[in-house]
């Protein structure tokens, strides 16, 4: 593309994605319309020098750290997730992508699309002069650049380094504001002394069908930017910043990932990153292994009312299974235990 990147920014956001030429948005019982136009463009600000400078492991505020394992029938082609992460003294920017698997039956790799998300993220994040301190600033202009066909989740993150006790929220142990975007069930989770303290949202159309950003000109029902969760947080010395796909949320339980922190706390963000990776690789593959995904999927089941084998009593459906373990003959088993083999990439940053 020839178009320049402040020529980009110059553009009023709008309710739609970058402009609103490559965007859709979905109406309710209506379907998928065209977004509306944009406003007329503001003056073109100067185009600063395209950052160069490669991605460091270790900043002033922030160590940050990443580990990925493929599902293991993509170990070839590297799975089909994408990440990045990159920073300068007190500022740290992330991003995760989830290629969709599904676009592998129509002969699609999954993993293309994703990984442009990512390039073009971590572009945008090479510039923080352009594109500022807000997440959705550079998912935006990674989904308008990204032409391939395809989707997939998204979710960028920024911690700014600030002055103690300026971001509130936690009056002067603040030292630092994590912001995100999120498209999708990719997330990020912060852990302060053994808890969650924040998390993002997961972002579903319907059970395992997540949000997830595509190309408008060749996918006709997709996300867009605008459908992004924004949210940030006050963040103190100590907190660990987990970002991750869903190859590890929906095999790892926050309970056990904050005693893989707390373990590994006086490691690096990269040796933390790999530990919460390497326990969702080994759940993936237990097949006793009752899992997030699993309990979720159950508790669905018996929420609509049936699931295994079915008898239907007064036109409503009954499992068999629940009902012998009403009356105390059996113990309710999970048809869907076992850990689920997915890609798994994880991105940690702590904050100093």
């Amino acid at each position: 593309t020839t178009e320049p990147l402040a020529t980009i920014m110059a553009t009023t956001r709008m309710n739609s994605a970058w402009s609103g030429k490559r965007s859709s948005v979905y109406v309710r019982g209506k379907g998928w319309r065209t977004a509306p136009k944009p406003t007329p463009k503001r003056p073109l600000a100067p185009r600063p020098k395209l950052a160069e400078e490669p991605s460091v492991s270790y900043l002033a505020s922030f160590d940050c750290g990443s580990f990925a394992i493929p599902h293991p029938q993509k170990q070839e082609k590297g799975g089909e997730d994408a990440h990045f992460y990159h920073g300068k003294q007190g500022w740290l920017a992330m991003g995760v992508c989830d290629g969709v698997s599904g676009w592998a039956s129509e002969g699609v790799d999954p993993a293309t699309y994703a990984r442009e998300l990512s390039e073009h993220g971590e572009l945008a994040a090479r510039n923080p002069a352009i594109f500022g301190e807000e997440p959705w600033s550079i998912l935006d202009y990674a989904h308008s650049r990204a032409e391939s066909l395809g989707s997939s989740t998204f979710t960028i993150t920024n911690l700014i380094s600030e002055e103690e006790g300026k971001s509130g929220g936690s009056g002067k142990k603040a030292v630092a504001r994590l912001k995100w975007a999120n498209v999708g069930d990719s997330g990020v989770k912060v852990f302060r002394y053994g808890s969650v303290v924040s998390a993002s949202a997961v972002q579903e159309h319907y059970f395992n069908c997540p949000r997830q950003l595509g190309n408008p000109k060749k996918v006709r029902e997709c996300d867009t930017p605008d459908a992004a969760e924004e949210d940030e947080v006050a963040l103190r010395r100590g907190d660990v910043v987990v970002l991750a796909t869903d190859g590890v949320f929906d095999n790892v339980f926050d309970k056990e990932i904050s005693e893989l922190v707390n373990k590994h706390k006086k490691r690096s963000a990269g040796e933390i990153a790999e530990a919460i990776a390497r326990r969702a690789s080994t759940n993936s593959r237990n097949r006793k292994y009752e899992s997030p995904f699993a309990k979720e999927a159950y508790a669905l089941e018996k929420k609509e009312g049936g699931g295994g084998a079915v008898l239907t009593l007064g036109g409503g459906g009954l499992s068999l299974n629940g009902i012998f373990s009403d009356l105390g003959l059996v113990k309710e088993e999970n048809p869907y235990i076992g850990g689920k083999l997915d890609d798994i990439t994880c991105v940690v940053a702590v904050v100093k």
